[in-house]
């Protein structure tokens, strides 16, 4: 079976870049089991086939926007929610 990602409307219907918006599907896909993507920032660009820098401005732009909050972000324990309620505006 083939895996797929799920994009809301509201985050495909952005002014994001393309890759952010990948990105952002990987993250919530990542997020399902415990409520926070935990994934390395390595993981995210070999999927989306670009560097970790890339990664981590991609991050910085979701941030940013207030898609996700990322904790402990410094940390190997970081946590990256997604900002449901960004999701419904």
């Amino acid at each position: 079976m083939d895996s797929f990602i799920m994009i809301p409307l509201s985050v495909l219907d952005s002014s994001l870049p393309t890759k952010a918006i990948l990105l952002f599907g990987l993250l919530m896909s990542n997020s399902k089991q415990y409520g926070y993507a935990y994934g390395r920032n390595q993981y995210y660009a070999e999927r989306l086939n670009c560097s970790t820098r890339t990664i981590t401005k991609l991050l910085k732009i979701l941030e940013d926007h207030y898609y996700i909050t990322i904790e402990d972000g410094q940390s190997f324990k970081r946590r990256i929610k997604i900002n449901q309620e960004r999701l419904t505006n």
